[in-house]
């Protein structure tokens, strides 16, 4: 190991003696400095035309990202910026590439970097195509999280090719694992093929839920059992690709794979189980996104629907809980959106003895049908419950289809039915209580 690792640190040293000799000649000097003064001056003439065209176009340049396409004028205006300044790079380097040949030096960077500048340009075409189909805010995303990573490892493996030879570079070994070497080669494909499975799975995901959900999936449930179903499916499968394409080595596979399965067994049960009861739970309907629940002793709202675990809203103070899935299969949990979002809701109150009883259920059955919140059909009712000690006790029944505003159309009626009480000259009443004082006959 120890005679590797020389290797190694001679290898990358005689590379670097190889690259400072060749940045020492004049004409590798000339071609790099006419290649960075020249993207330099395309990069300062494009953001000074930019600037321009943002004073005169300023409402043009305001995108809104809810909108699915540009405006042809915003598109036109899109297109001036893109292409700007790839073109302005293409022109620059090519001035001095022809004055460079007249002189008869070598032109060999100045070509490679021309080609790239080639390649920059078709690049930002896709990008505008792409923005002139799709919403703007999507682009955007995929661009930043998987387009523009392939583009600069695409232009940052050509321009290290200049000076290295990426083949030998990426067969050098950094460790031994079971006997076999891990070179820079194997630790590149894991670290940016896993990255790249997991943007493209999001992509795909996204893309095969448009396509089916119009007329196979019509029901939300549906479309996030099949997106999870679906991203882990994709992503095993990368995952068997990267690995054969490493070439893991046998022995060190079945090491791994007993060792995983021996920390299954004992440490990873309860995850296990968590993702069992997230499946179970997307195909079986039982919770979905928008849910009314009681759990852990608070009305929650559910959020996000994971394979591991189910994240809720505490409505009282708005804070978020992460739920473990097996909990909703190992307690009891109460719902108020489970198969029928309707909730009946009841307010109480007291009048003094003087009160009709007829004419305060009319009164309270005419205030709940005329607030705009309340339903009409199942239609509110009004009860006369008992007497009280200094009341006559009614209760008003009625229906809500959005369990979140069970609280502000109580408040509502209350406000409501003390108004109308007024008007009618309706008391509520304050306890009383009968004091009898007793005397002895000696005074």
């Amino acid at each position: 190991m120890l005679e590797e690792t020389v290797k190694n640190l001679n290898y990358f040293w005689e590379e670097l003696t190889k690259i400072s000799i060749i940045l020492q000649r004049p004409a590798v000097q000339i071609q790099i400095l006419s290649l960075f003064l020249s993207i330099l001056l395309a990069l300062v003439i494009s953001q000074w035309s930019w600037t321009q065209l943002k004073r005169r176009f300023p409402k043009l340049r305001q995108i809104d990202i809810r909108r699915t396409k540009f405006s042809w004028q915003q598109f036109g205006l899109g297109t001036v910026r893109y292409l700007l300044t790839p073109i302005l790079c293409l022109v620059t380097v090519s001035l001095p590439l022809i004055v460079i040949r007249q002189w008869g030096w070598p032109i060999g960077y100045l070509i490679a970097g021309k080609k790239i500048l080639v390649i920059f340009l078709f690049y930002r075409l896709f990008l505008l195509s792409l923005y002139s189909l799709f919403s703007f805010k999507a682009v955007t995303y995929y661009r930043n999280r998987l387009f523009a990573p392939i583009f600069f490892l695409f232009v940052g493996g050509r321009i290290l090719n200049w000076f290295f030879n990426l083949q030998q570079l990426s067969q050098i070994s950094l460790i031994d694992l079971f006997g076999d070497p891990i070179t820079l080669e194997v630790v590149f494909v894991i670290v940016a093929g896993l990255y790249f499975l997991i943007v493209i799975t999001s992509l795909l995901e996204k893309m095969a839920i448009q396509l089916l959900s119009r007329k196979l999936l019509p029901e939300t449930r549906a479309q996030q059992a099949f997106a999870l179903v679906f991203r882990y499916i994709t992503i095993g499968i990368g995952l068997i690709i990267i690995v054969g394409y490493v070439g893991v080595n046998p022995t060190a596979l079945a090491a791994i794979t007993g060792g995983l399965s021996v920390g299954i067994g004992f440490g990873l049960k309860e995850i296990i189980s968590n993702f069992v009861s997230g499946i179970w739970l997307l195909f079986e309907g039982a919770l979905k996104i928008g849910d009314i629940i009681l759990i852990e002793g608070d009305w929650s709202q559910v959020t996000r629907l994971g394979i591991r675990a189910t994240t809720v809203k505490v409505l009282e103070n708005n804070f978020e809980l992460i739920i473990p899935n097996q909990v909703f299969f190992t307690q009891k949990v109460s719902t108020l959106t489970g198969t029928d979002p309707l909730i009946c809701s009841y307010l109480r109150v007291g009048t003094n003895y003087n009160c009709r009883v007829q004419q305060v259920r009319q009164l309270l059955m005419q205030i709940a049908q005329q607030h705009p919140t309340v339903l009409k059909e199942p239609a509110p009712q009004a009860f006369f419950i008992g007497f009280g000690d200094s009341s006559l006790d009614f209760e008003l029944k009625f229906w809500l289809d959005e369990p979140l505003l069970h609280r502000t159309v109580t408040s509502e009626l209350g406000d409501l039915i003390q108004q109308i009480f007024d008007e009618n000259g309706i008391e509520i009443p304050y306890p009383q209580r009968d004091l009898h004082i007793r005397s002895d006959g000696n005074n």
